[in-house]
């Protein structure tokens, strides 16, 4: 297989797979005296060569096989796996700019380097995760050459955070990606030596958390050490007697006027005891939401109530009024039920607000008001209805 010289391109995205061996001639990237499989990736200071080549079976044949690879100026330096190759070993060809090796059998990396000083970046490092001054949890990076990613968990939340990345040395903001669950941070803020969330983040009890660095031949982690501060826990509901409260503004979860997101089903019959016949479900947590419309008679301070079934461990939710969260409904949780609606008691009725620790009751004037609920964190709810009711 013959490449044209003038096709090769020396950006990281230049990438060419070769499943036999070539013939050694001018103008070729590779070319292996023993067919094999071959790929050869070109960046800014070096080629990266990956080979597999079986020993042949037989006698008398030489232990290893010959490999030529096309580089832009004489090697440098070089890399067999993360073995540095004696400068020895590499002889260079001036007339056709081909580097020239003696190869083991069998399956490897190669780095040949035409400039800078020879290096590889790290196979792994651990990233401590801290939460209220305690080591939480551990992120596991894995480095390659145009940078690192960690992966791990640690038990935070639930609830809303501040989160720090300590990060050795100047570290650009744009960067880092970092993902907690289902929440991205999409800003950063250097601050003495650290980069900061612009946003509070919503955190499940035990996220699964990402941390992408971007960087060449990175020698080390970036960040030293990831700190979730300032955790905030979530709104807990109170669970009443099922019966709809007195005096209370009832909206059937099913007469929602607007949503968005993955769309939720409505199907009367297809769950048992619910209040005007139907109800809504599979409402995930996924940042989709429903909206409903509530029509205030007089205006006055309302305490907000829901009739829910939930099958899961509980569910999250943000609750807006008017276009904006008031204070406390910023992340509520609600139980687990038991079921989804489909047998009996599966169904409670909870009070979101104007209880002891909860949110303070919604103070409303007169008139038709807003009120959207949206899934976070993943988790599936139901609602057969929400209400109103005049704070005692």
């Amino acid at each position: 297989m013959r490449v044209d010289r003038r096709r090769l391109v020396m950006v990281a995205s230049a990438v060419l797979t070769l499943a036999i061996a070539t013939t050694a001639a001018a103008g070729t990237l590779l070319s292996s005296s023993l067919p094999g499989a071959f790929g050869v990736r070109y960046l800014p200071d070096r080629a990266v060569v990956t080979y597999t080549v079986a020993e042949p079976g037989e006698r008398g044949v030489a232990e290893t096989f010959r490999l030529s690879v096309h580089l832009p100026e004489p090697v440098r330096w070089g890399f067999l796996d993360r073995e540095p190759i004696a400068e020895t070993d590499l002889r260079w060809h001036a007339e056709d700019g081909q580097a020239v090796l003696a190869l083991p059998f069998g399956s490897h990396r190669l780095h040949l380097g035409w400039t800078g000083r020879p290096s590889l970046p790290p196979e792994s490092a651990v990233v401590p995760v801290a939460a209220g001054g305690e080591v939480v949890g551990r992120l596991q990076a894995r480095f390659q050459l145009d940078g690192m990613e960690a992966t791990g968990d640690a038990r935070v939340g639930p609830g809303i955070a501040s989160l720090r990345l300590d990060t050795q040395g100047q570290l650009e903001p744009e960067r880092v990606a970092f993902s907690a669950g289902s929440t991205i941070v999409k800003q950063w803020v250097r601050q003495d030596g650290s980069l900061v969330s612009d946003e509070r983040l919503l955190i499940d009890e035990s996220p699964g958390l990402s941390l992408h660095v971007s960087g060449y031949t990175l020698e080390g982690s970036p960040v030293r050490r990831v700190v979730f501060s300032d955790i905030t826990p979530p709104t807990q509901v109170q669970k009443l007697t099922d019966e709809v409260p007195s005096g209370a503004i009832l909206v059937e979860a099913e007469d929602f006027v607007d949503g968005g997101g993955t769309e939720v089903s409505v199907d009367p019959g297809s769950h048992v005891d619910t209040h005007g016949e139907a109800c809504v479900f599979s409402f995930v947590g996924d940042g989709s939401w429903l909206q409903w419309t509530l029509d205030v008679p007089d205006e006055g301070r309302y305490d907000l109530y829901a009739r829910i079934s939930c099958g899961d461990v509980g569910s999250f939710r943000t609750i807006a009024v008017d276009g904006e969260t008031p204070q406390g409904l910023e992340l509520v949780e609600f139980p687990g039920t038991g079921g989804w609606g489909h047998a009996d008691g599966e169904w409670w009725l909870v009070r979101i607000t104007g209880a002891e620790g909860q949110a303070p009751p919604l103070q409303l004037s007169a008139g038709e008001h807003t009120l959207r609920v949206t899934g976070v964190l993943q988790r599936h709810l139901n609602f057969d209805y929400l209400a109103l009711v005049p704070h005692p």
